[in-house]
């Protein structure tokens, strides 16, 4: 009969316990954070004097900053929380059929959101789902002028559909995703607008 030597038995301890490590289930990915958006980037909230806003009448935001809608008459009931977290000019198409740019380049926004409950959508989106659709957005090149028509069949062949940001958001959701538009020039700025709030942001765009 094998006799276990202290010097063994510890490395079969060793053994059993890396395998145990190695069958432990790893953590599902958590939904993306963002910050909740202050009183002064409420755009919707009844403190507008405190935004900045540019000569179009858009809030001005940097990238990572929050932005959102709020109940007009609570600040802190958020309808929409969310945040532009990068703008890449001329990303690489990974989709599986990837159309050339119309207007001369692509650019992909990446978006992390965050919805608020069904009963607040209610009150101001009749509870309609929200969305980032390309058509919502706008682009203005460096010289002032606004581009007609940045959602072509490029911005949505572009990338596969897990990297996209989903086409209709729901209440009490948290996403995170890209939108593909399709612009003139590689800097400018990029507008989006959310129809049913009558509220917009627009964001500097730069190219690397």
């Amino acid at each position: 009969m094998k006799k276990f030597t202290p010097a063994l038995s510890i490395a079969l301890l060793a053994v059993a316990m890396a395998g145990c490590s190695a069958a432990e289930v790893e953590p599902e990915p958590t939904a993306p954070s963002v910050d909740p958006a202050t009183a002064s980037s409420s755009e919707n909230s009844g403190t507008e004097d405190s935004v900045t806003k540019s000569a179009r009448g858009n809030a001005i935001k940097k990238i990572g900053e929050p932005a959102g809608v709020s109940e007009a008459t609570d600040s802190e009931n958020k309808l929409v929380n969310f945040a532009v977290q990068n703008i890449e000019v001329d990303p690489a198409c990974t989709g599986p059929y990837p159309q050339p740019s119309e207007n001369g380049h692509l650019v992909a926004v990446q978006i992390a959101a965050e919805t608020g409950s069904s009963e607040s959508f209610e009150k101001l989106y009749y509870g309609t789902d929200y969305s980032f659709n390309s058509h919502n957005w706008e682009f203005i090149t460096p010289k002032g002028t606004t581009a007609n028509n940045i959602a072509t069949v490029a911005t949505y062949s572009c990338l596969p559909e897990n990297e996209m940001l989903l086409d209709t958001i729901g209440p009490s959701e948290k996403v995170t995703g890209k939108v593909v538009l399709d612009v003139p020039a590689p800097t400018g700025t990029l507008v989006f607008n959310d129809v049913m709030s009558d509220t917009s942001w627009e964001w500097n765009m730069t190219s690397k």
